[in-house]
């Protein structure tokens, strides 16, 4: 009798177990559907990607990365999904340098075209034309995902730039600023002579999405275009790229400061390097340690919670 008892408990608790696990194992599959499956979740990960991109990045590897085959076919390009950012994840993208507009809290890698798997634009900002050149006397034409307003993923907060923001763009050899002259809102995606060179000038233009307000601009119906001149070229020494927010993981500056710049006729000037402007603070919650504290916190928890059911279900019956 003592055996049938101890069998149909032994059976009891195999049940019981297999059940905490299966309802675990739903739940967290069910939040990370949630949390992936939401433009936040996106953001971080394209984040992610851009920190794993940045970090390693040097002059060496950036020029070896300029070499390295890519694709420039736009049509073959997606809007930014779950599937798309964590597919991005699994394939490896290779900067070739990087791109800060200090005032509106964007800092990211820069990539060449949009990857031979169309991977890059998961990862960072892309050069959408193959034959111009950084700095030179040419159009530089640039795009990035607008992510939704989730934090400085990408280009979100470009339509919050004013004309007088500086960009800066370095292939780690040099740095060259430009100036934004002008930005619109309404650009259609079949205007693309915002791309055409003008008359051997040295300029940038950077396109992304004006997803920021759907009402006015529907969603994925036109484009925010900020271009800018040339206005000054120095070395990509350390100090520079600090003073230019251009390395892998820059301050957010809290204070007025000055930067050297040497301009296109060679005379010197110093340029004030402006706080970053307050609709583009980052939030709480794009804070990008926090979340991962967040999310590590949240795992350490519900192992634990699964220890501690079956531990109820194996040590206390």
């Amino acid at each position: 009798m003592a055996s049938k008892k101890q069998k149909h408990s032994l059976k009891d608790r195999v049940w019981s177990t297999i059940r905490v696990l299966l309802l675990s194992a739903l739940f967290y599959i069910g939040v990370t559907l949630i949390f992936f499956g939401s433009g936040f979740g996106n953001s971080y990960v394209v984040q992610q990607n851009a920190e794993k991109a940045n970090t390693t990045l040097t002059q060496k590897k950036a020029d070896i990365n300029k070499k390295r085959k890519t694709s420039y076919d736009a049509s073959k390009t997606k809007s930014v999904s779950a599937a798309s950012v964590l597919r991005a994840k699994q394939i490896k993208a290779y900067a070739i340098g990087r791109i800060a507009i200090p005032a509106v809290n964007i800092h990211n890698p820069l990539f060449a075209g949009y990857g031979d798997q169309n991977q890059n634009l998961e990862y960072g900002v892309v050069t959408c034309l193959p034959d111009r050149v950084m700095g030179g006397a040419n159009n530089y034409v640039l795009a990035g995902h607008y992510m939704g307003s989730y934090g400085p993923a990408v280009l979100d907060n470009l339509h919050l730039a004013h004309p007088g923001d500086l960009i800066y763009v370095t292939d780690l050899h040099h740095i060259y600023t430009y100036e934004i002259k002008r930005i619109s809102f309404a650009i259609k995606p079949t205007q693309v002579e915002v791309e055409n060179n003008m008359q051997d000038k040295s300029m940038i233009t950077l396109i992304t999405c004006s997803d920021f307000n759907t009402s006015k601009y529907g969603y994925g119906q036109h484009r925010t275009v900020a271009q800018g001149d040339l206005i000054g070229k120095m070395k990509a020494t350390k100090h520079n790229l600090a003073a230019s927010e251009l390395i892998a993981k820059p301050k957010q500056i809290n204070k007025k400061k000055h930067v050297t710049l040497t301009t296109s006729n060679g005379r010197k000037t110093v340029q004030k390097a402006t706080k970053v402007r307050a609709e583009a603070q980052p939030k709480f919650f794009q804070n990008m340690t926090l979340i991962r504290t967040v999310i590590i916190t949240f795992n350490i928890i519900f192992i634990l919670f699964i220890f501690w059911r079956l531990a109820r279900i194996w040590l206390f019956k």
